[in-house]
């Protein structure tokens, strides 16, 4: 993997950690609404792991935010067709 790369995996982190700030949801919750454990939320949020597209696709419907904001291509925070403006 190179630098670039690790990089990328924490600024998903970073925004998954913010998005869940914001709503004030643990790794505990959001481990328990996706079926995993809360060391892969953890892993998530520090860049240790990348999710599998099943589970981006899962966060995104549980979080309701735009898989395009938490991948880091765009800055705008709600789903497309959602009502939640640009954060």
């Amino acid at each position: 993997m190179k630098t670039n790369d690790k990089n990328k995996y924490k600024d998903f982190g970073d925004r998954l950690s913010l998005i869940m700030f914001k709503q004030n949801i643990s790794n505990i919750q959001l481990a328990n609404a996706m079926f995993v454990s809360p060391s892969t939320i953890s892993g998530y949020r520090t860049g240790r792991r990348s999710p599998t597209v099943a589970d981006l696709a899962a966060i995104v419907r549980i979080l309701n935010v735009s898989a395009d904001y938490l991948i880091g291509t765009s800055e705008i925070t709600a789903r497309p067709g959602s009502t939640e403006k640009k954060s």
